[in-house]
């Protein structure tokens, strides 16, 4: 008897009573225009099933969250289950009367009509949401800033939502906060903006979630201006716009054969150049090699830095490199150039000549030529014979060499001169240096292999 009488009492207190089954649909009358419209279906009974909501008008329906409460129907414990749904209208909406299966049977919510309203700035002597641009006639690309500012007296907690406009990309730089000279409190957002897209457009209003110190705790949205802006397309089709300046650097322009060139390219400024991949170059008869960009910040601007390392065995000239864009200050078309570098490829060391000149008659002549086919046939010979050999003493004394060095960079330094004999030689020499210390071991086999071939 007193356990049951317990069980009462917690139902009493701690379960809801109802006296009978139903449902119901929850929402707003209105909400503001691009805004997320929230709404809840209640159903109440023993076995509830809803239907499966995908669409409503033409918009996408998502199910956000769900909950279950118990109540009391006749003295019997029923479940009470709340769905809220979420939508984003652009027009006003009905939601229509869903049928929902409780406990056997059909029934039905009623509809609700929700009405769209203009967004516009919220007024109050007590805050101020508000935005401004530093462009509103900027071109696809170009960067500007958008300043978004909360002024309050007394606010109990506030949360400024980033914004999202389309065809923009938002980037937030920075937040600060102080005081003025009114004793007002004042919350400053700085983003970077850049549209993708030309044509006229109004960036909406900002959001602010804001709760109350009086009345206590009462929770609102409060809203910024909208902005116009237009934003035109860059001339002449082409794809950079900004302020920028490139120059070109080497570190030297004298080298032994196969000595490798370093090349630097770097291209400095602002604009909406991400990346600096698609600039190459390209050297007749020389191997180029491309390491990773670096990209840097430095007092607002953007710093790319691109090296190369070249190889030939024979004098080459790097050729200038050009990129045509918008120039954002000047308002014009604008190229910029790197100077082009000619290097000098020192040969092998030339034989002196003494100053003693001999006549040498025809038949000299034929002599030595018929002595040069016969030298040049026989080496030919012992290269062919040579070849099917086991390696020179040479060889085995540089492949031991190179089998002791356990220093990645060590062994970069005694493999370099070799650089030029052979592309795929070339490619497993470049390859050290990005190479982690776990897969040297194996690279290292396959360059003493390849090399081996080319000592002398």
């Amino acid at each position: 008897m007193h356990k049951n009488l317990g069980n009462i009492i917690f139902m009493l207190f701690f379960v809801s009573l109802e006296g009978h089954a139903w449902v119901q649909t929850n929402a707003p009358k209105s909400i503001v225009k691009t805004e997320t419209l929230e709404f809840s279906i209640v159903a109440k009974g023993f076995n509830v099933k809803f239907p499966k909501i995908k669409y409503i008008d033409g918009f996408v329906v998502n199910n956000t969250k769900t909950t279950h409460e118990a109540v009391i129907i006749n003295t019997r414990k029923a479940d009470k289950i709340s769905k809220v749904y979420s939508l984003t209208p652009d027009k006003n909406i009905t939601l229509p009367a869903f049928s929902i299966t409780v406990d056997d049977k059909i029934e039905k919510t009623l509809p609700l009509h929700v009405t769209l309203t203009k967004l516009t700035q919220t007024r109050s002597p007590d805050y101020k949401l508000s935005m401004n641009i530093s462009n509103k006639t900027p071109m696809v690309g170009e960067k500007f800033m958008l300043h978004v500012k909360l002024v309050y007296k007394d606010l109990a907690d506030y949360e400024v939502i980033t914004p999202l406009f389309a065809n923009f990309s938002v980037k937030e730089i920075s937040d600060k906060e102080y005081k003025n000279n009114k004793g007002e409190w004042v919350e400053v957002l700085q983003y970077e903006i850049m549209p993708q897209k030309s044509g006229k457009f109004v960036l909406h209003p900002v959001k602010a979630k804001i709760e109350l110190v009086f009345p206590k705790y009462k929770r609102r949205n409060i809203y910024s201006n909208a902005l116009e802006l237009t934003v035109s397309a860059i001339p002449q089709n082409l794809s950079m716009v900004g302020t920028y300046k490139m120059n070109a650097s080497v570190n030297t322009t004298h080298v032994r054969k196969n000595q490798p060139v370093k090349y630097t390219l770097m291209l400095q400024g602002s604009g909406n150049i991400n990346n600096f991949d698609a600039v190459n170059i390209s050297i007749p008869h020389a191997t180029v090699y491309a390491h990773k960009i670096i990209k840097l910040h430095k007092k607002g601007r953007e710093i790319y830095k691109k090296s190369f390392e070249i190889v030939c065995d024979e004098n080459f000239t790097i050729p200038s490199v050009s990129l045509e864009y918008f120039d954002t200050k000047e308002q014009r078309v604008k190229e910029i150039t790197t100077q082009a570098f000619a290097i000098h490829v020192e040969n092998a060391v030339p034989v002196k000549i003494t100053k003693k000149e001999e006549k040498v008659t025809m038949m000299e002549k034929a002599v030595y030529f018929l002595a040069g086919v016969v030298a040049t046939l026989f080496l030919l010979y012992m290269y062919k014979v040579l070849k099917n050999t086991k390696t020179t003493d040479k060889q085995k004394k540089v492949k031991k060499e190179l089998q002791n060095i356990h220093s990645k960079e060590e062994f970069l330094k005694k493999v370099v001169p070799y650089l030029g004999k052979n592309k795929s030689l070339d490619r497993l020499i470049y390859a050290l240096e990005n190479v982690e210390n776990s897969e040297f071991k194996q690279l290292k086999k396959e360059i003493i292999a390849k090399l081996i071939i080319f000592v002398l």
